[in-house]
């Protein structure tokens, strides 16, 4: 069965009187008061605002990491391994072993602990920018990589810059080697699906493609980068924990009990002490984390979507 993402469509934020707030979070020390409608200066993203969802409906989300990045291990997995959430990290073959990146020996260790691991090409170089026989180069060898480095199974391919998702040579030689893809960059990744089973703890999600490009849907599954909106924006940790909730609260409503309309693929790269360009606090991390556990989101793998 098929994914296909809607990423053209927007994603809708919810006005609530003020007086509704989701949660009080503590973070840093500091309690932050979130609300459905505050974007800690972000805009809305899509015009028009969808029905709130009743108490009850699912929500879900999937974490993601790309480049390969040393704090991944450091610091996001204690936090991953303390909810028991899965997540996917994306590697770039020839940036292994930097003194910022991963060795063989974390990747090996990730994997070893049940998160996936996918293919972010072999030199990060966005694929459109590149002749057609090296981007093949970059999209196959960057998995036989891994695999003759240990890594048991590849499945996933996340593309380096975004770039080649809607590129029909690209997705029919990442649909050779991979059983699906992730691109960015939009809050919301939109699907039609029927949950099986309320509690999801071992269920897939039953998805069937929808649009025009049924035969490659599943290469072009749209993410959002965390660190991206971040960057474009300007954004400080307590303004960036306010577009997280944001962001993560935007799909209910789409979902109706059961059936889910949207799900946030959220993209992280470098986790550290402190936030930076393309990093997140350990602590901003942390409360993000949190912030699923305490307001009952089912953390699912991205392949869970295939």
């Amino acid at each position: 069965m098929f994914f296909n993402n809607l990423g053209i469509l927007g994603v809708a934020i919810f006005a609530i009187l003020s007086a509704m707030i989701i949660n009080n979070i503590v973070f840093g020390g500091i309690n932050y008061m979130a609300a459905f409608g505050q974007s800690g200066g972000g805009e809305n993203i899509v015009n028009g605002t969808p029905d709130v969802a009743e108490n009850g409906d699912k929500k879900l989300a999937i974490i993601t990491f790309d480049d390969g990045k040393k704090g991944q291990i450091q610091y996001a997995k204690r936090i991953l391994d303390n909810y028991d959430y899965p997540a996917t990290f994306s590697i770039i073959c020839n940036n292994v072993s930097l003194s910022d990146h991963l060795d063989w020996h974390d990747i090996q260790q990730l994997e070893r602990d049940g998160y996936d691991l996918a293919s972010h090409s072999m030199s990060h170089t966005e694929l459109e920018d590149i002749p057609m026989d090296i981007a093949n180069y970059e999209i196959s060898e960057s998995k036989k990589c891994l695999l003759d480095n240990g890594v048991r199974d590849v499945r996933v391919f996340t593309y380096p810059k975004n770039g080649g998702s809607d590129n029909p040579a690209i997705l029919k030689e990442v649909a050779k080697h991979y059983d699906m893809a992730r691109t960015a960059n939009d809050p919301l990744t939109f699907v039609k699906c029927g949950l099986t089973n309320s509690s999801l703890q071992d269920e897939k999600i039953d998805c069937t493609s929808f649009g025009e490009n049924e035969e490659y849907g599943k290469y072009s599954i749209i993410g959002w980068s965390h660190d991206s909106e971040r960057e474009d924006n300007g954004y400080n940790d307590e303004q960036m924990l306010q577009r997280f909730i944001d962001v993560v609260e935007s799909q209910s409503g789409y979902n109706d009990g059961e059936e889910i309309g949207a799900i946030p693929i959220i993209i992280y790269h470098d986790i550290d002490t402190t936030s930076g360009f393309y990093t997140t606090s350990f602590e901003l991390f942390k409360a993000e984390m949190k912030y699923l556990k305490d307001n009952g989101f089912i953390v699912i793998s991205l392949l869970d979507l295939i």
